[in-house]
């Protein structure tokens, strides 16, 4: 299948779409039941803040303007009420990672109670990682020292672009000379510093990218978060501009893939690079299928083998009732664990075959025959010995190889990919005609 006619899959989300319709749906007590008999385990902690006040044109996230700060406060009490739940279920914590949204939107009493209750709570290792999500423009030097005495080690800032005619398609606020001066200013103050960056925007030339990631290493950046822009129709960027040339992108993803090693970074997974410093443990425990505990409106995670999806609004989680669960649990049955972990390591560019053998013996090379044929004669894939691993080529594909792994297992190749890009509409029903199709499969 060629590149035109292939769909490419941006996000790790797109690559769960196939296993929607195995999931079964559980009890929260059931959830608990099963924690309870394997006891307390290590794992990454994730906290969602829905609020923002910017008003991108690209952002699919889930966030929400804040209203009065008496919400925000009541907000965050709600995600501490629910934490005490966990507490017997899920320590130590190694890594936290605070999203949205944008947390530093929170007022410092806010932020004060939330790092507290979570320390109560939770039994957090001394040398966690401890992560903020943060834009330069509601990020002040007082916030900076709050951060810090609050015990966070690395600061995930959105900048997108410093391009002034870019910045302004995304909505973004603020010029390119400001962003650059209150990142340095971060850099003295936290250990860690991660940029987001986006690529595949309208109107983006690679020389524009290139100078974006020159002025990330002129500033120090431990790491680098490169996204493809994602149109989906929800946003008004793709209202108004449609999305590039797959050529286009892919060249784009190329030049930065090789400016970045030239310059001393590797690649951690398929969106992250690394100098070395940046570990982003966070991202490792959700790519390994590791227990995160997700927490607050929106968040998600994935403990004892089962998905935990919260309230999409902040209304909605405060007003849930019973405020000590998750909005819902769905488990991954036994038999599909092992396909979910080896689309997980597509994340990283290599599978481990000798892991599913072992764990599960389960064979990659037999479930996953056709696709991995097809990703070794398109110059995507690599099989030695004891791994699969992606070429450069086969990293920009990442995503829709891993989909396609899971489409050929779970549907006999027969179920149909679908992303973030298309309407609500068209993916809830691709999942309807893979759940019709599993059907059909198990009656067989």
């Amino acid at each position: 299948m060629e590149s035109n006619t292939r769909k490419w899959l941006k996000s790790h989300h797109d690559t769960l779409f196939p296993f929607f319709p195995y999931l079964k749906k559980k009890r929260i007590e059931w959830l608990f039941d099963r924690l309870e008999q394997k006891g307390p385990e290590k794992g990454a902690l994730y906290v969602h803040i829905p609020f923002c006040t910017g008003k991108c044109t690209f952002c699919i996230l889930t966030k929400e303007l804040p209203s009065h700060p008496s919400h925000t406060t009541k907000y965050v009490n709600s995600v501490l009420e629910e934490a005490s739940a966990w507490g017997d279920y899920f320590s130590p914590v190694e890594t936290v990672y605070i999203g949205g949204g944008t947390p530093t939107s929170l007022s410092s009493e806010d932020l004060k109670l939330l790092f507290t209750g979570l320390r109560e709570h939770f039994q957090i290792e001394p040398d966690a990682e401890i992560s903020v999500e943060t834009t330069v423009s509601e990020l002040t030097e007082a916030k900076m020292n709050l951060l810090v005495e609050l015990g966070v080690n690395r600061l995930s800032v959105g900048v997108q672009t410093f391009n002034r005619g870019l910045r302004k398609t995304l909505g973004r606020r603020g010029e390119g000379e400001e962003v650059i001066e209150k990142l340095n200013t971060v850099r003295a103050f936290f250990p860690l510093l991660s940029i987001d960056l986006l690529y595949d925007i309208p109107g983006q030339g690679k020389s524009d990218v290139i100078t974006d990631l020159q002025k990330v290493i002129e500033i120090g950046t431990d790491g680098v978060s490169l996204y493809p822009l994602i149109y989906s129709p929800k946003t008004a960027i793709s209202k108004k501009f449609e999305a590039p040339p797959i050529e286009t992108a892919k060249g784009a993803f190329g030049t930065v893939k090789s400016f970045l090693e030239d310059n001393g970074y590797r690649h951690l997974n398929i969106n992250h690079f690394t100098n070395g410093r940046d570990k982003f443990q966070y991202s490792t425990y959700f790519n390994r299928l590791g227990n995160v505990l997700g927490l607050g409106a929106g968040a998600t995670g994935f403990l004892a083998d089962c998905f935990l999806k919260h309230p999409s609004t902040s209304g909605k989680y405060i007003q849930n009732k019973n405020k000590n669960t998750v909005g819902n649990v769905f488990n991954v049955p036994e038999n599909v664990i092992p396909v979910l972990w080896c689309v997980s390591q597509i994340q990283y560019g290599r599978i481990d075959i000798e892991t599913p053998r072992r764990e599960w013996g389960f064979e990659p090379l037999e479930a996953f025959a056709g696709t991995l044929k097809r990703g070794v004669d398109r110059g995507e894939l690599i099989i030695a010995k004891n791994i699969i691993e992606l070429t450069s080529e086969g990293m920009f594909w990442a995503n829709t190889i891993g989909a396609e792994m899971a489409v050929e297992y779970l549907y006999n190749g027969k179920g149909n990919l679908v992303s973030l890009e298309e309407s609500t509409a068209k993916i809830a029903k691709t999942i309807m005609l893979n759940k019709l199709r599993l059907r059909s499969k198990r009656r067989n």
